[in-house]
């Protein structure tokens, strides 16, 4: 298994290097605050340089740099290493996969998101937001981020699987988290082993995959059963067959697409939910506008067809994934030597794209730690360089999901405040790291119904 430890490097010196301690680096910092240290990154300069003790990053904090990386050369990168501990998990999905199965799979997952699908979607969407929120009292508290978790995976159960599985919540939750934690746990350990090694940090992976297979092999399993296409991804990728040689996806490539599609398309889209609300309950002013644009719609559900008439409710949701970006950093493997920002890096050399730092830069957003869902109407954007905001990062491996992320926040949120508002009980949450930003500890809130 490549390691990172196998990666020695004294560093390219002409890049400006964030302070750390002798021998160690950054390593503490890495493993005690991140979203520090990426700040940290982001003051020194557009590309900065961390040690990991021994290990050289280099974190770019600039838009053109990052459209040069994720577009100009991204035949010159590969996914970065960090994310091969995630592999036990995702196995060869869409997000680990490289050359020429990355190619293959995206090829074959892209009629699940075609247009015509999307919109097939929409009604699925607001009909689980909708069965979500009957369990919201009036006065209650829950667990925002726990809610949400619980209602985009039933959502992704039936558009993606065919299949109800809120039965399942509990089981995909634990795995998810147990597998994220893990992750962290060998992403910011100074001695990389196998995976094979009974550390606590794999047994802890190991479990993670087996609650998730439970899961997820049962699904496959019921889709072959039926051989049909239900309108669904998994059905998609059942019957998808090879246009050269007209095989299919084994029981195992469709499983580590699924996988990835649990954590991509039903993890973050709860945070950014999540996140969303969290703004909203801080800027109540935001919050009646939106209650405004959706009032001539009364009760009535919000479909597809609507959302062009809701301009406010999509500049909400992409104004909180501006500030509380779900991948809020991912990363690159330079596949040869490469010059990035006047500097010449070697290759095997480790690119971190800080998005999140991106989005924060006072040169592109004005009062950049304010929540200003006007600066994400439709003029507003156009004004401004798209490569200033990438929260499904760019490029050939932009995320394939987008387009469906993007519709299920948007029928979520309107059909959501439609029918509640929500007091949340903190101001100030701190966000976790993981695999996606998170809110450390949940989001506790009380429901007003109206």
């Amino acid at each position: 298994m490549a390691t990172l430890t196998s990666a020695f490097s004294p560093g390219v010196n002409s890049v400006p290097a964030v302070r750390g301690l002798p021998f160690i680096g950054n390593l503490l910092d890495f493993r005690r605050d991140r979203l520090s240290l990426q700040d940290n990154a982001a003051k020194v300069g557009p590309i900065a340089r961390l040690h990991l003790a021994h290990i050289p990053l280099y974190v770019v904090t600039d838009a053109e740099l990052a459209h040069e990386v994720f577009v100009v050369h991204a035949d010159k990168y590969k996914k970065s290493r960090a994310l091969q501990f995630l592999r036990p998990m995702l196995g060869d999905g869409l997000l680990t996969s490289e050359g020429a199965t990355h190619k293959r799979h995206r090829k074959l997952l892209a009629p699940a998101f075609a247009p015509k699908r999307l919109a097939a979607y929409g009604e699925v969407m607001v009909d689980e937001t909708k069965r979500q929120l009957t369990g919201w009292r009036n006065g209650a508290r829950i667990d925002l981020a726990h809610e949400m978790m619980e209602m985009t995976l039933a959502i992704a159960g039936k558009t993606m699987f065919g299949a109800d599985v809120r039965r399942d919540a509990t089981a995909v939750a634990e795995g998810l988290e147990l597998g994220m934690r893990a992750h962290q746990a060998t992403l910011t350990s100074p001695l990389q082993v196998p995976f094979e090694w009974p550390l606590p940090r794999n047994r802890q992976m190991r479990k993670a995959v087996k609650l998730l297979d439970d899961v997820v092999y049962r699904l496959i399993a019921e889709g072959r059963a039926r051989g049909t296409d239900k309108g669904d991804v998994l059905s998609i990728l059942l019957l998808a067959r090879d246009e050269e040689d007209g095989t299919g996806l084994t029981d195992r490539e469709i499983r580590d697409e699924v996988m990835t599609l649990l954590l991509a398309g039903h993890e973050t889209t709860a945070n950014a939910l999540t996140w969303t609300w969290f703004e909203l309950a801080r800027n109540p002013a935001a919050l009646a506008r939106l209650r405004e644009e959706l009032a001539p719609f009364g009760q009535r559900s919000v479909t597809t067809d609507d959302l062009p008439k809701l301009p406010w409710n999509a500049a909400v949701i992409d104004e909180a994934m501006r500030l509380h970006p779900p991948a809020y950093i991912t990363g690159r493997e330079a596949l040869e030597d490469i010059t990035l920002g006047g500097h010449r890096l070697p290759k095997g050399s480790l690119v971190l794209l800080n998005i999140r730092g991106i989005h924060m830069r006072e040169d592109y957003y004005r009062s950049a730690k304010s929540f200003a869902p006007e600066r994400m109407l439709p003029d507003a954007k156009k004004a401004r360089p798209r490569t200033q905001y990438l929260p499904f990062g760019a490029g050939p491996r932009v995320c394939i999901g987008s387009h469906f992320a993007l519709l299920e926040a948007q029928l979520a949120l309107a059909t959501m405040v439609q029918h509640a508002s929500l007091r949340m009980l903190s101001e100030h949450v701190v966000p976790e790291p993981l695999v996606t930003l998170r809110p450390r500890g949940g989001m506790p809130a009380v429901v007003e119904r109206h």
